[in-house]
């Protein structure tokens, strides 16, 4: 997404220059100086600079500043040549930290081996600009007409200094019991910002099988994760369930076939946006009591079904950081306030089924997490004034997820749907009923169809018992976000990204082909319109077209009701599946797959 004036800062400073190669766990902390107090700016941009040759996987990139993440990133993989890639990302929300002298810390964590050969050139610089409208988002936007840039308070700060990275590894380190802060009383709004991000068994746990299932095709040399399809990340006030959101489902450079972003990476890969938790409700909480306790947890939904016995967790690692950020009004003299109410509600399903010597398992997963907290808090201004505000926050995360296995594990069809919400509505006093509300929508949809090759010798000469691992894939990944007031949308953006690729794992090194067909589209509340269609095919961009009138992304047409589809829900008892969700799974697996799955099911209950 372009930024406006991106090449006329009123400042710029390079903030580190510095090649990663045996960096795992040797950060790089540098000294920030804040611009001369006579420039004059209202808006940051960081710009992260990369290059690396030779051979080498995708890395995750992090800065922190002060023992806040203000930016997380990946890396490029080099595929055996010299690569470049450059980013950029507003940071205008963290203009508080920038204000002050002090530590920036960058880590990337990499290894240089025989084989893993690439180094990361890594160049980070500051621009400064000074915009007519300033950054509305970091300001009046989110915290109120007279708030200022807001504060921040680090929730998983380092305990031994500057130089280590203030992360927690999770599960294996817990987020919980994490104390509040007492805030003054002219805070106007409080929001928790989370950055994390699933990585080793959890980099694609939207393709992970339940626990029961998960070794079932090891004999025929197809592993997979366990912890099952669904993640969701939930926020607990003092053991009160208060918020839940969707992690996106990011897909790096290397991830699924690494041929299908060269040269054009998926969207989001370069910038994986922390999660905003209102936590505005809980101001009266904090006014009154210093010892309110935050959790963070990241549950597989499968734990959270009533019918649960065992519990299965998740795998390691969700690399993880946390901050409060804190917007204040200086008119305010005083406040108070009560936290009405707090209402949630959990509904999970599972089906999994493999039956014995069928080579097949099906698995679909349905949950869904409602949080609702109405908030009444008066505030006194300095002039005598006061202003009362009755808030209610409503969250929301949905998931259905589909995993088809056949051949024994050698034919994989996924398809994930996430929805979350985040509605904030101020009502009148009176009659309770919504005076202006806002809302942000968030829906993410990956679908992948991928099928193993028979295996091949790498080379005849080659005396090794190495084989060749080759496969096919269709990806598809779709996000939408969109705020709005009312009805109204203040901005929405469409994003679809699908593609086929054929890759081999070798010994004598890895190779393959790929295309990949991108569509982006940006609109803006004051009519503004940025759209852009690139196509790459086998490492080059095919074309590139930006024009400033929506390119509207391609509608699959109402899909006729299935019988077929229509009695698959019916035998395996999936009433809880909503006419969308199933003409959903119709559109993924076409009426002869649909059948297919009927047929299977079918024959298991005969066996039973």
């Amino acid at each position: 997404m372009p930024y406006s004036n991106v090449s006329s800062p009123v400042y710029s400073s390079k903030l580190l220059n510095h090649t990663f190669a045996l960096s795992w766990n040797k950060p790089v902390t540098v000294k920030y100086v804040p611009p001369p107090s006579n420039v004059t700016y209202n808006r940051i941009v960081l710009t992260l600079d990369t290059t690396v040759q030779g051979v080498q996987y995708d890395r995750l990139v992090h800065l922190y500043l002060a023992n806040t993440e203000i930016w997380r990133s990946s890396t490029i993989e080099p595929a055996g040549k010299l690569s470049h890639s450059y980013a950029q990302k507003d940071v205008t929300l963290y203009s508080s930290l920038f204000k002050e002298e002090g530590s920036l810390l960058v880590q990337l964590d990499n290894l240089v081996t025989s084989k893993l050969t690439g180094a990361f050139n890594v160049t980070v610089n500051a621009l400064f600009f000074n915009d007519a409208e300033g950054s509305k988002e970091a300001r009046g936007h989110f915290g109120g007409p007279n708030s200022s840039y807001p504060t921040f308070v680090p929730l998983t700060p380092s305990n031994v200094g500057d130089h280590v990275p203030p992360i927690v590894y999770y599960p294996d380190s817990p987020l919980s019991n994490i104390q509040l802060p007492k805030v003054n009383y002219n805070t106007t709004k409080l929001a928790l910002l989370v950055s994390t991000s699933g990585n080793a068994a959890e980099e694609f746990w939207f393709s992970n099988i339940v626990d029961q299932y998960k070794d079932y095709f090891l004999p025929h040399d197809r592993h997979f994760y366990g912890h099952g399809s669904c993640r969701v990340i939930n926020v607990y006030v003092n053991g009160i369930r208060v918020h839940s959101t969707n992690p996106k489902p990011y897909v790096f450079t290397g991830g699924v076939s690494p041929t299908l972003w060269n040269p054009i990476v998926s969207t989001g890969s370069f910038d994986l946006v922390p999660y905003f938790v209102d936590l505005t409700p809980i101001l009266p909480l904090l006014w009154e009591s210093p010892s309110s306790a935050l959790d963070i947890e990241i549950t597989n939904c499968i734990d959270d079904d009533e019918k649960a016995v065992v519990k299965s967790g998740i795998g390691s690692n969700w690399i993880t950081s946390a901050s409060l950020a804190v917007w204040e009004d200086e008119t305010i003299d005083d406040s108070f306030g009560t936290l009405e109410s707090i209402d949630n509600t959990t509904a999970v399903k599972t089906f999994a089924i493999a039956p014995p010597f069928s080579g097949m398992l099906t698995q679909i997963l349905k949950a869904s997490y409602q949080n609702s907290l109405l908030s009444n808090i008066t505030y006194v201004y300095k002039d005598g004034s006061q202003a009362t505000n009755i808030t209610s926050f409503e969250s929301s995360a949905n998931q259905t997820s589909l995993i088809i296995i056949t051949k024994f594990g050698d034919s994989q069809s996924d398809l994930s749907v996430l929805k979350s919400n985040l509605t904030v509505s101020q009502l009148d006093p009176s009659t309770l009923e919504p005076i202006k509300d806002f809302t942000m929508l968030t829906n993410n949809t990956l679908k992948n169809k991928l099928k193993f090759l028979p295996p091949v010798k790498s080379t005849e000469e080659d005396e090794s018992t190495d084989t060749d691992i080759s496969f096919t894939t269709n990806l598809t990944v779709k996000f939408n976000v969109g705020l709005y007031s009312g009805l109204n949308p203040m901005f929405e953006i469409k994003s679809k990204e699908n593609g086929t690729a054929n890759f081999t794992i070798s010994s004598a090194g890895n190779h393959g082909t790929g295309t990949m067909l991108h569509n982006y589209t940006l609109s803006k509340a004051d009519g503004s319109l940025y759209s852009r269609v690139a196509l790459a095919d086998n490492g080059t961009v095919v074309y590139d077209n930006i024009t400033e009138t929506v390119s509207s992304l391609p509608v699959e047409d109402e899909i006729a009701n299935s019988p077929v589809l229509s009695y698959f829900s019916e035998i395996a008892e999936l009433d809880w599946l909503t006419q969308e969700e199933v003409t959903e799974i119709g559109y993924f697996l076409g009426e002869q797959e649909t059948t297919e799955l009927v047929n299977f099911i079918l024959d298991d209950c005969s066996l039973s």
